[in-house]
C-alpha cells in the first residue's frame, strides 16, 4: 500500500528532527556524564593534595598502625572517600574502610597500578573493582613525606554515586527523547500537510486529467517552485487537449478516408492503418505498438512492402492482383516516403481498389467489341445487297424483292439491337423511375400470352397458363414486368423446334413473394454456359441466334429489371429437354 506524500513527508521531517534532537541529547549526556567524571576526580585530587600537605612528616606514634587506622577513619568519613595509608614496602597502614586487626590479611598494595605509579614519584590513577570491599572504585595516590616519602596516601570514592547521577542523567535523556520524538512528529506532520497540500491539489487535478476530464486548471498564486509546477501543469494540460483534438480529427479524417491508408516506421513495420486498410487486409494496427508487415497474408503486398521501404526515396506507383478479405481484387500502390530532414522515418502507402474500375473498363471494351460486331454483320449484309441492287439487280423484279427482304429484316435486326442496347444504358444507369404499384399476376400474363400465341401458332408451338386465381398481388412496374415476360416467353418461343414445341407459363406463390416459371421443351443450355446466359451478348449458339433475330441483350435486360424490383431470377435446364427460367416478385403489403 502506497503511503501519501504528507505522511511520507511528516515521517522524513519527524526523523530528521527527532535524530537530530537524539544526537543533541546523547552528546550533552556523554558531556554530563565527562564533567561529572571531571568534578569527582578533581575533588579527589583536591583533597589528595590537601591531606598529603598535611602529611609531609611522619606524626608521631603513628608506628602503631591503631593510631594510623584512626587518623584514616576520621578523615575518610569526614570527607566521605575511603583513605589508604600504604608504607613503602606495600603494606597497609591505615584503611578508612577496613579495621587495623584486618589488615594482616589484606593483600600487598605495592604492584597496584596507582601505588606503583605513586612509588615512582607520579600521581597514580585508576579504577577497577575492589575485592576488599566489593565495589568499583576510582583510585587516585601520591607519595606523601619530604623531601623523603615514608608512605603512599590514596583516596577512593565509590564508583556507584557516579553511577547513579549517570542513571539519573540517562533517564532524563530518555524522558528527553520520547517528548522529543512526539515533538517531532507533530511538528513533521504540521509542515508536511503545509507543504503537500498544493503538491496534493497538482496530484489530484492530475489524476482527473486522467481519467478523462479535459478543462483542468489549478489556480496559481505562488512565485516559488510549486508554483511554476502549477503553471507548467496548466501549459501541458492545455497543450495535450490541443494534440488530443487534433488527433481525433486527423482520426476521422484517416476513417472517413474511402482508400486505404498504412504508415510504417523507419523499421517497415506497420504504424498505423485506417479503418479502409483494416479491413480490406483484416489487420489492426496497435495504437500503442506496432505490427510487422507479415500480418498481411499476400505475399504479393508484402514484397511490394519490403520494396518499397528499401527505396527510401522518391514517389512509387504500382498496380497488383492482391488476395484480400473481399477476396482477388487490383489495387493500385502509391508510396510516398516520410523524411525528417534528411533521415528516413518511414513511408505512407494509400491503397485504392481499383478491381470495379478495371472490370468497367473491360465490360465498356467488351461492349464496344460486341456492339461493333453486332452491328458489323447486319450493315454488311445490308450494303452487299445494297450494292448489288445498285449494280442492276434491282431491275430484276424476283432477285430485287428477295434482297429487299433481306434489307428489311436486317434492318429491323439493328433496330431491335439499338432499342435493346438503349433500354440497357438506362437500366443500368438507374435513371429509370419506376413506378411501383400493386399488380395482379394473371391479368398481366394472360395479356402477354396472347401478344405471342399468333407468332405461336405459325411455328407450331404449344403455349399453356397455368396462373390459379386468388394468387396475391405483386409489388411491380406494370411496363416492366411485361418486358420481363416478353423476352422470357419470346426466348422460350425461339429455341423450341416447330411443330412439337411446347411452352408453358405459370403463376405460383412462395414465402413472401409469386414465382413465374416459363418451361420450354427445347435445345436446352449447356451446364458449362448456365452462369453466363444473363451477360450481355452472350449466346450459347451464336449462329441459331443470330439466325432467329436474338440480339443477346434481353436476358441481360431480364436481370437487371428483376433485381430493381428487389426480387431473383434463376434457371434450370438440361440438353435437348428444355429449360425453365424463375422470375420471383416480392408480394405487395397489404
Amino acid at each position: 500500500m502506497k503511503a501519501k506524500l504528507s505522511f511520507r513527508l511528516g515521517l522524513v521531517f519527524g526523523l530528521i528532527i527527532f535524530f537530530s534532537l537524539a544526537f543533541s541529547y546523547v552528546y550533552q549526556g556523554r558531556q554530563l556524564r565527562k564533567v561529572l567524571s571531571q568534578n569527582v576526580r578533581t575533588s579527589l585530587l583536591h583533597d589528595l593534595r590537601l591531606l598529603a600537605g598535611m602529611l609531609e612528616s611522619r606524626p608521631s606514634g603513628w608506628d602503631d598502625p591503631a593510631l594510623s587506622d584512626q587518623w584514616a577513619d576520621r578523615i575518610g568519613k569526614t570527607l566521605d572517600v575511603r583513605l589508604t595509608l600504604i608504607g613503602l614496602d606495600g603494606r597497609v597502614i591505615g584503611d578508612s574502610y577496613v579495621p587495623a586487626d584486618k589488615f594482616g590479611k589484606l593483600e600487598n598494595h605495592r604492584n597496584r597500578e596507582e601505588v606503583r605509579e605513586a612509588l615512582s614519584g607520579r600521581l597514580g590513577e585508576a579504577r577497577r573493582f575492589s575485592v576488599s570491599v566489593r565495589e568499583n572504585m576510582l583510585y587516585m595516590a601520591m607519595p606523601v613525606g619530604q623531601p623523603v616519602p615514608w608512605a603512599v596516601l590514596r583516596l577512593a570514592k565509590p564508583m556507584h554515586d557516579i553511577t547513579a547521577v549517570e542513571a539519573q542523567i540517562d533517564r532524563g535523556i530518555e524522558g528527553g527523547l520520547y517528548w522529543a520524538l512526539l515533538l517531532a512528529l507533530v511538528a513533521g506532520a504540521l509542515s508536511a500537510m503545509f507543504l503537500s497540500r498544493p503538491l496534493v491539489r497538482i496530484a489530484s487535478a492530475a489524476d482527473r486529467f486522467l481519467h478523462g476530464e479535459k478543462e483542468v486548471k489549478i489556480p496559481v498564486k505562488r512565485e516559488d517552485e510549486i508554483g511554476r509546477l502549477a503553471r507548467a501543469f496548466n501549459y501541458l494540460s492545455e497543450e495535450i487537449v490541443r494534440l488530443t483534438r487534433k488527433e481525433e480529427w486527423l482520426r476521422e479524417v484517416l476513417s472517413s478516408i474511402r482508400e486505404a491508408i498504412i504508415v510504417t516506421n523507419a523499421s517497415g513495420e506497420i504504424v498505423l492503418a485506417n479503418p479502409a486498410a483494416s479491413r480490406l487486409f483484416m489487420i489492426e494496427a496497435a495504437r500503442k505498438r506496432s505490427i510487422p508487415v507479415t500480418h498481411i497474408e499476400d505475399p504479393g503486398m508484402r514484397e511490394l512492402f519490403e520494396r518499397v521501404h528499401r527505396r527510401q526515396s522518391g514517389v512509387y506507383n504500382e498496380e497488383l492482383t492482391a488476395s484480400t478479405s473481399k477476396g482477388k481484387r487490383i489495387l493500385k500502390v502509391t508510396a510516398v516516403p516520410v523524411m525528417s530532414g534528411s533521415q528516413f522515418d518511414g513511408t505512407v502507402l494509400v491503397i485504392n481498389d481499383v478491381t470495379r474500375l478495371r472490370n468497367l473498363e473491360r465490360t465498356r471494351r467488351d461492349f464496344v467489341s460486341s456492339v461493333s460486331h453486332e452491328l458489323r454483320t447486319p450493315l454488311a449484309s445490308i450494303r452487299g445487297y445494297t450494292e448489288t441492287l445498285l449494280e442492276g439487280a434491282v431491275n430484276d423484279p424476283e432477285n430485287a424483292t428477295a434482297f429487299l427482304n433481306i434489307i428489311l429484316q436486317e434492318s429491323e435486326q439493328l433496330t431491335a439491337l439499338v432499342n435493346d442496347v438503349l433500354d440497357l444504358s438506362r437500366i443500368e444507369s438507374g435513371k429509370i423511375l419506376y413506378t411501383f404499384e400493386p399488380l395482379n399476376v394473371r391479368p398481366q400474363l394472360e395479356k402477354t400470352v396472347a401478344l405471342f400465341e399468333p407468332a405461336a401458332s405459325r411455328k407450331g408451338v404449344r403455349i399453356e397458363l397455368n396462373a390459379p386465381d386468388g394468387l396475391p398481388p405483386v409489388y411491380a412496374d406494370k411496363n416492366y414486368f411485361d418486358i420481363i415476360m416478353r423476352n422470357l416467353i419470346d426466348n422460350a418461343i425461339k429455341y423450341v423446334d416447330e411443330n412439337r414445341g411446347r411452352v408453358r407459363v405459370s403463376a405460383y406463390t412462395t414465402g413472401d413473394g409469386v414465382s413465374i416459371e416459363v418451361a420450354d421443351n427445347g435445345i436446352g443450355i449447356p451446364q458449362a454456359d448456365l452462369d453466363r446466359i444473363f451477360e450481355r451478348f452472350y449466346r450459347v449458339d451464336k449462329a441459331r441466334s443470330r439466325e432467329l433475330g436474338g440480339t443477346g441483350l434481353g436476358l441481360s435486360i431480364v436481370k437487371h429489371i428483376v433485381l430493381a424490383h428487389k426480387g431473383k431470377v434463376e434457371v434450370r435446364s438440361r440438353i435437348n429437354r428444355g429449360s425453365t427460367f424463375t422470375v420471383t416478385i416480392p408480394v405487395a403489403e397489404a
